[in-house]
Formats: structure tokens, C-alpha cells, sequence
């Protein structure tokens, strides 16, 4: 199974095929802004970054699993092949966009590489790897010309919406009124009597958690009937979630028919993404799973308010692809603005920038974060971009999941069946 390939023992390899040339090497720096997520650091330092280059023969070692690393690895030329322990793995060819992943992350190595043709292969202080996350992390092209990526500097749109921000002009979505008042009330010592009062001034959402707390989800021998019933059954912490996520669902809606299309395909993604945290967080027993399922569907909330800009605008005032990129670019920064304004607790609030970043390890232990990351990673292995994904086993948000039971004994198949249960389960969403 998949996610066993990184807990069986290395093999033993003879250290006697391994014998490259060794130099110090400067390369070209549009190569090392390719590079994923060194390219990110600012030019001078990428300019004075340390590198080394080995040159590998066909059937040669390049590294071998369970050996100690310390240095961030990427192919520079030739194809590598990276084997797990049952001799299952995959190649790297330089031809292709996966060469911009590091082939090795950590302090250990989880695979062995060998070279499948002649192989030029960098090596980068491992350091580089967390500066390079960081720096993309702090980057900030609504506020930084030097920030703006090359293909929307002379970008109309993109400069529109940016002013837009600046100026606090921007149509920022808002949570219903029953959404901001039970949050703050929870912020105090209130009861369940308390809470049904705030959540009956709205019926659709009302209805909308009797349904919840009756679903596959929570349900148990006695169906709830009102809402204090579901609130007793699902606590009060849960039923602060529900409400939320429940009151997103109004939020991706747009009344021009085009744009309408994208919003819907966003809310489509939110409900995926956030049906697979649910999966993983529940899987993992380290990661509330309700929280786990707010956190991945406020992870593209950014992207509302610059569709939302693209109403203003008349036909043929942008592309497709400058709304794409300028959705890309920004929606992180955008969706942080947005939680801001909602009182999101500090562990939510960053979700949107962080989620977008796969290399993103602030803190060893397990994150919330980590979870919407891989429940992104996994929702993108059966897309049409998928070729474009980094290895898993580079991910540190993988790399943290350690003795869970989802490794080694969770499949990717495993894990898929699960999600689509959990999918069914929460089709309310949709209504």
C-alpha cells in the first residue's frame, strides 16, 4: 500500500556503485527560480546560494533510503528513478515539471534514487527549504510591486484589484448575522438554551443543523427533532462550526451567469477538500474533525471577492486568464483578510496562505494546516494536472503524520472510498 512505502526497512546497497564527480557549482538563476520553493527567495540570496553538482552514471546510487541527508536534492539533468521499499516507485525526467520538486526534504531519506540515465544532480543547504516556503509565505503582491509575478505586471485587472484593495474598496462577503452572534456569545460561558435562541432567529440554518446532527455524521438511535436536541447531541463547539460552515454556502453565489459558473465550481472544490480533511483529520485522532471540515471550506474564501471585482467590469475588460492567475496569485492574502474581519481563531485564520503552499512546515507537530494540505494534494491526484504535484513523500505535512493509523495501514484507495462516504454524508451542503 501506498502509504507503508515509507515505514519498511531500507535495503542494504552496495556503497561501492556509488562514485560521482563532485564540484561546487554556479547555475543560471531563471534555473533556481524554477526551482520549488527555493525559487522564492529573494535574487541576492538565490545569487550567493551554495551549490554542489554531482554527475551520476546510468545504474548509479544517488542516494539510498533510511541513509541521513543534509541537503535539499534536485535533479539538474538526466531521468532519476526513486524506489520505495517494495521496489515500487516512480522517475523523475529533467523534461518534466516534477524536476522543480526537491527529490529529498528530510534529514533521512525515505526512498533511494538511482540514476536511470546520466544524471546531474544539485544539492542546496537543507535550510534553504524552510526559507524558501517562508519567503513565498511573505511575499505580498497586493502591497509589493517587486512581488508581482512577470505575467500580470502590466495586467489591468490585476492592478485594478489591487487598488481596489488598498483603497478598502473591495465587496468583502459577510457571515449571517446568526453566525457572528453565536460566535461571540461562544466566546463567553453560555448554554445550550442560549445557543438555540440565537440559531431559531434563522430557520434555513436551523433546519439546516437538524439535518446535520441527523446525518451519517452524528446520528444516532433517536433522530433529533428541534434544535436544542442537535445541539445537545452535537456540543456546542461543533454546532459553532456547523453553523459556519453551513452559512458559507450562501457566500458563493454570483449573478452574472459566467461568473457564476466559477463560483460554483469554487463551492464544488470547498466541499471536496473539506470532506477529505474531515476524512483525515478523523483518521489521524490528532485534529478536531469539525474544525477539520470548517478549515477546508474556507480555504479558497479568498477568491470570492476578486470574481466578485470581475462583476464591475464589463465584457472584454479581462481575460479568463488574467482572472485565473490574479485568483492564484492572490486568494491567500485575500482569504486572511477575510477571516480577519470574521474573528476567526488564530489556527484557522492563516488556512487560506498556508493551504497554498506545499512546502509550508511551521511547526513540527501536526497542524490543521497539514491536514486541509494533504486533503488538497489528494483531491488533485485524479485531475488533469496531477503530473504537476510534488512527490508525497517530500511533503512535510506527510512527513508528520508518523505512527497514525493512517500509516502504514491506509491505502490512497482506502482513503478515497472514505471520502466519498463522507461526501454522500454531507450533501446538505449542496441544498
Amino acid at each position: 500500500m501506498f502509504w507503508s512505502f515509507l515505514k519498511k526497512s531500507p535495503k542494504k546497497t552496495e556503497t561501492s556503485v556509488r562514485a560521482p564527480t563532485t564540484a561546487p557549482s554556479t547555475l543560471p538563476l531563471d534555473f533556481l527560480q524554477k526551482l520549488i520553493p527555493v525559487g522564492d527567495l529573494p535574487i541576492t540570496e538565490l545569487q550567493t546560494l551554495p551549490v554542489t553538482q554531482r554527475h551520476f552514471k546510468p545504474g548509479q546510487l544517488i542516494f539510498n533510503r533510511g541513509e541521513s541527508a543534509d541537503s535539499l536534492i534536485y535533479l539538474h539533468s538526466g531521468q532519476v528513478f526513486l524506489e520505495a521499499a517494495d521496489g515500487n516507485g516512480y522517475s523523475v525526467d529533467d523534461t518534466t515539471f516534477k524536476a522543480c520538486y526537491p527529490l529529498s526534504t528530510h534529514t533521512e531519506h525515505h526512498f533511494s534514487a538511482i540514476a536511470q540515465s546520466a544524471a546531474s544532480i544539485i544539492y542546496l543547504p537543507l535550510s534553504a527549504l524552510q526559507r524558501g516556503a517562508k519567503a513565498a509565505f511573505i511575499n505580498n503582491p497586493l502591497i509589493n510591486p517587486q512581488d508581482i509575478p512577470p505575467d500580470l505586471v502590466n495586467s489591468d485587472f490585476f492592478h485594478g484589484f489591487c487598488t481596489a484593495f488598498r483603497q478598502d474598496n473591495l465587496r468583502v462577503p459577510s457571515l449571517p448575522d446568526v453566525a457572528i452572534r453565536l460566535r461571540s456569545a461562544l466566546q463567553k460561558e453560555i448554554s445550550v438554551a442560549d445557543a438555540v435562541k440565537i440559531i431559531n432567529l434563522d430557520p434555513v440554518i436551523s433546519s439546516k443543523l437538524i439535518q446535520v446532527a441527523n446525518s451519517p455524521l452524528y446520528r444516532t438511535v433517536n433522530p433529533a427533532a428541534k434544535s436544542h436536541d442537535a445541539i445537545n447531541r452535537l456540543g456546542l463547539k461543533t454546532t459553532q462550526n456547523l453553523v459556519t460552515s453551513i452559512s458559507l454556502h450562501n457566500l458563493f453565489r454570483s449573478g452574472n451567469k459566467h461568473l457564476n459558473q466559477r463560483v460554483q465550481q469554487l463551492w464544488k472544490q470547498s466541499i471536496q477538500i473539506a470532506s477529505l480533511s474531515y476524512t483525515l483529520a478523523s483518521l489521524t485522532h490528532k485534529i478536531n474533525p469539525d474544525e477539520a471540515l470548517l478549515a477546508g471550506l474556507i480555504h479558497n474564501i479568498g477568491a470570492l471577492p476578486i470574481i466578485t471585482h470581475a462583476e464591475t467590469l464589463k465584457d472584454g475588460q479581462y481575460t479568463d486568464l488574467e482572472l485565473d492567475r490574479t485568483i492564484a496569485v492572490l486568494q491567500g492574502l485575500v482569504g486572511v483578510f477575510i477571516l480577519n474581519k470574521w474573528h476567526f481563531p488564530e489556527h484557522l485564520l492563516q488556512i487560506p496562505t498556508q493551504t497554498g503552499n506545499w512546502y509550508h512546515d511551521e511547526k513540527p507537530a501536526l497542524q490543521m494546516s497539514d491536514i486541509v494540505l494533504l486533503a488538497r494534494f489528494h483531491a488533485q491526484l485524479g485531475g488533469g494536472q496531477s503530473h504537476n504535484l510534488p512527490p508525497l513523500n517530500t511533503l512535510p505535512a506527510f512527513l508528520k503524520l508518523g505512527e497514525s493509523r493512517l500509516t502504514p495501514d491506509m491505502s490512497l484507495q482506502a482513503l478515497h472510498e472514505a471520502k466519498q462516504q463522507i461526501t454522500e454524508a454531507m450533501g446538505f451542503f449542496r441544498a
